[in-house]
């Protein structure tokens, strides 16, 4: 039977703080110091705690492999994606039933959970649409592509096939359904690395204060309620976290 194979993209060894902090781009480093000065946990330890949590969701899909991309088969679907982020239970068995060899690959509804910036914008969750305001087709998981040499770029940047995508649309499909979910949780770059602005302890503070409400009072819609149980987990996390 054809499975589906689950890549996860480069990723640090977050078991080994040393090499950790060895492998932190520049803008990062005195963030991670921040966050040391700042809570109980160390960072690498929350990270690894974030991949244990995305292991368990992946545990439970049928039809699909955690597979290294250099053992993947030729020809084979691969879903890309980050270690901290989830995909539906039903993933493995919609993708292969949907398989069709003159595709090069497939995408779904984008659907990203994080903290609002303002209260007022709660229940804290927001999908993107292909056809809404998203200005990516592919974002860091909402995409399936086939192992072939000349997609392989397509693998490793959702950017590139963002571009390949759009520009070939007869090769793929869009699916109606909400197959995956990004956690943009406190500990991403995306929460810590892109702010233009010096991170304070301050703000760190709030951010850690508004990513706890999120898990803690959460119930996703009906779409994403697979991964209700990731939610539960990060608030148990997000609880064990503390202020120093």
């Amino acid at each position: 039977m054809e499975l589906l194979h689950i890549c996860v993209r480069h990723t640090l060894p977050w078991h080994d703080e040393a090499v950790v902090a060895a492998a932190l781009i520049p803008r990062m480093r005195p963030r991670v110091e921040l966050w040391h000065a700042t809570f109980n946990l160390r960072y690498a330890a929350f990270r690894m705690r974030l991949t244990r949590i995305a292991r368990e969701n992946l545990s439970r899909i049928e039809n699909a492999k955690l597979t290294r991309l250099e053992e993947t088969p030729p020809g084979a679907l691969v879903v890309p994606m980050d270690d901290d982020d989830w995909l539906s239970p039903e993933i493995g068995s919609r993708l292969i039933a949907e398989q069709d060899r003159s595709l090069q690959g497939y995408h779904w509804n984008r659907y990203i959970l994080e903290a609002p910036r303002h209260r007022r914008r709660w229940p804290w969750t927001r999908a993107h649409r292909v056809a809404d305001t998203s200005r990516h087709t592919c974002g860091s998981n909402n995409y399936a592509i086939r192992n072939l040499p000349e997609l392989a770029a397509t693998i490793s940047s959702h950017l590139r096939a963002s571009d390949h995508f759009d520009a070939n649309p007869g090769c793929v499909k869009r699916l109606d359904a909400s197959l995956s979910l990004q956690n943009r949780n406190l500990a991403s770059q995306t929460t810590l690395g892109k702010r233009v602005t010096e991170l304070t302890r301050d703000d760190l503070s709030e951010e850690f204060r508004r990513y706890r409400a999120l898990y803690a009072r959460l119930h996703l819609p009906r779409e994403v309620a697979w991964a209700q149980p990731c939610v539960i987990a990060m608030a148990e996390l997000m609880h064990e976290l503390r202020l120093k």
